[in-house]
């Protein structure tokens, strides 16, 4: 933050024109894009060599967290005083998010979210039959949810852990009349 200004540092001056919301949801999407092809493309050089992908998806993911603190701080709670302390501050915010995430990708997958949903979409919206549960159903709803949920996580504690300190007043002690005479 820029001592002889109240605006964040932002990689340009107008963005200070677009709501802190909308720039978050904004990078958001664009960051859930660039990881989401860097996994992929991870996955593709890696699992051929015989490495997991959820051991690819956690190292892939630690190694993004900078990357994503990056577009943050450009574009969204503006560029710290002190990068390093910073990005330090925000990780557990990517890491707690990454544990969220899973387990609550677990937890949809084991009570069959996904057909549920795809159910009462067809049912609700369409009018057409339930086709029962799949053998393999997909996990777009329960992305959908875990990424809505890991966002709301994120932004909440990054406004947390980002949040200008409020300027210290000096504290008006009591006067003590014993100490006055």
């Amino acid at each position: 933050m820029n001592s002889s200004s109240t605006k964040p540092r932002l990689i340009h001056e107008s963005l200070h024109s677009i709501s802190q919301l909308i720039r978050f949801l904004a990078i958001g999407v664009v960051s859930q894009v660039l990881f989401m092809m860097g996994y992929n493309f991870s996955a593709l050089t890696f699992e051929p060599l015989g490495y997991s992908p959820s051991t690819i998806y956690a190292a892939f993911y630690t190694l993004y967290i900078p990357v994503g603190h990056l577009l943050q701080c450009l574009f969204v709670i503006g560029w710290p005083e002190k990068y390093l302390p910073s990005l330090m501050s925000n990780a557990p915010i990517g890491l707690s998010a990454m544990a969220i995430g899973t387990a609550l990708t677990g937890f949809l997958s084991r009570v069959g979210f996904d057909s549920a949903a795809e159910d009462w979409i067809r049912s609700s919206i369409f009018g057409t039959e339930r086709r029962g549960h799949m053998e393999k159903d997909g996990e777009f709803y329960s992305s959908l949810v875990v990424m809505t949920a890991t966002g709301v996580w994120c932004y909440v504690m990054s406004l947390y852990v980002n949040a200008v300190p409020a300027p210290v007043a000096k504290a008006t002690a009591e006067k003590d009349p014993a100490k006055e005479l």
